[in-house]
């Protein structure tokens, strides 16, 4: 249970409808005897205090609270230009200000708060905070940013326009097309996905619109595609900004006509399908650079939406974790129990380049790693590490030129010359052969005799 001390009236209101809206049970009081009456009543495991109270401070009310329950979390808000003096106990406590604490900034402490009482990691807890919206249940965010997404979906569910979903690489764009299909009028239909990155050219064309038997070598029977499957359904074409030119003009066909040919194939298939799309790129740019066609980015841009980067969601990044770590503690025998609150701290003040995929990764490997239960700030690793490379082989030095038998016998005979001071008899004899034959070689190499 969370308790909540705030003598200003209006900012405990907004404290109070905020949880309530994200279905966390709290007590509140604005007297800080009355807190310390309540807690010993009822099991309280984390406070949230303004340390400006009248009587009883923040300071003497987290002191007392913890004398009784030193493993109470308690977190002292101060008001504008006042600082919060620490506390003896320390581990279980920290700092957060200026007040006013709302919207994102409250939204992170309740989070990193019950994170670090083990509330969110509950298997049977029933909240928002650690589940998305009804439709939305994968999609975990209570951010403004995802808010706003989540209306957009609703609005656009039903009317069938193409929908383009912009975002940089991580931040669930297959989660969104996937929802957005589940809310729509033809939930009950197929939902087809493709990665036109993953592909060939060739491949894709063969993948979008199916084959022949015979259209090319390999081709044993005919293949459906993606296209003719999800026929009356939905299609998601992931990554569609790397598709080539060619593969444009046949998609932009389907636009326009709703059909297609399997490739080596002159059998007219018509379809009734709905296109998803999604980009990691700008294809505004692209479209200027002409490697992207201009009739097929209007054609996808219907009804644009823009995913949120997480650093823009920050708030997020507590239930997010929450998430992942319930759907780790069901795979696992030793559970996690708790996020300790410097962890927490860890984890926002990263700006996660690879977004919610990055943050999945570091947390699933925090909990490895939390022997104990409780994943610690050592536990967090968010930056890239790469292992140590061994040192490159250094070359072998090139081998010496070869050298014709010519050159070696010249210079060896030019050197027994320089040696015996041009005595022809005693070089002929260091290098054991006649002085007619040495006379011989030194008129075919051209070597001169010095007197």
């Amino acid at each position: 249970m969370l308790l909540l001390v705030n003598h200003e009236r209006n900012e405990l209101n907004g404290w109070q409808k905020s949880l309530k809206e994200w279905g966390v049970p709290c007590q509140s009081t604005r007297e800080g005897f009355t807190a310390l009456q309540m807690a010993e009543v009822k099991k309280i495991t984390a406070v949230i205090s303004r340390v400006d109270l009248p009587l009883v401070n923040g300071y003497e009310l987290a002191r007392m609270l913890k004398k009784e329950d030193p493993g109470l979390i308690v977190a002292l808000a101060a008001p504008p230009g006042k600082a919060v003096p620490s506390l003896p106990t320390g581990k279980r406590h920290w700092d957060i200000g200026p007040l006013p604490l709302e919207g994102p900034e409250f939204q992170k402490l309740v989070g990193s708060l019950l994170l670090a009482e083990g509330t969110l990691l509950q298997d049977k807890l029933e909240s928002p905070l650690v589940s998305g919206p009804e439709g939305f249940e994968e999609i975990v965010g209570l951010s403004l940013r995802m808010k706003e997404i989540f209306s957009l979906v609703r609005k656009v569910r039903d009317q069938d326009l193409t929908v383009l979903i912009q975002g940089e690489s991580g931040t669930g764009k297959e989660l969104v097309a996937r929802a957005l299909h589940r809310h729509s009028r033809r939930a009950d239909q197929p939902f087809v996905s493709v990665n036109c990155a993953a592909l060939p050219e060739n491949l894709l064309e063969s993948e979008l619109f199916g084959h022949e038997k015979g259209a090319f070598t390999g081709a044993d029977s005919r293949v459906i595609g993606r296209f003719e499957q999800a026929d009356r359904g939905c299609i998601f074409m992931d990554e569609i900004g790397d598709m080539s030119p060619a593969t444009q003009a046949k998609v932009l066909r389907v636009f326009e006509g709703h059909d297609f040919e399997r490739v080596g194939g002159r059998e007219k298939i018509t379809v009734d399908v709905r296109i998803i799309a999604a980009t990691n790129r700008d294809l505004e740019e692209q479209v200027e650079r002409g490697t992207f066609r201009e009739d097929l980015f209007y054609r996808l841009s219907a009804f644009p939406l823009t995913l949120p980067a997480l650093r823009e969601r920050m708030e997020d990044v507590p239930l997010i974790t929450a998430h992942i770590l319930r759907e780790h503690n069901r795979t696992v025998e030793k559970k996690i129990t708790a996020v300790a609150p410097a962890a927490t701290a860890k984890l926002l003040d990263y700006e996660w380049p690879g977004n919610v995929r990055h943050l999945e990764n570091v947390v699933k490997r925090a909990a490895i790693l939390a022997a104990g239960g409780v994943i610690e700030p050592d536990h967090i690793q968010p930056e890239r590490r790469r292992a140590p490379r061994p040192e490159p082989e250094r070359p072998a030095a090139p081998p010496p030129p070869i050298r014709s038998l010519a050159e070696v016998e010249r210079e060896a005979i030019e050197a027994a010359l320089a040696v015996t001071e041009m005595n022809i008899s005693r070089a002929a004899e260091a290098l054991g052969i006649t002085r007619p034959t040495l006379y011989k070689k030194i008129k075919v190499y051209g070597i001169k005799i010095e007197t």
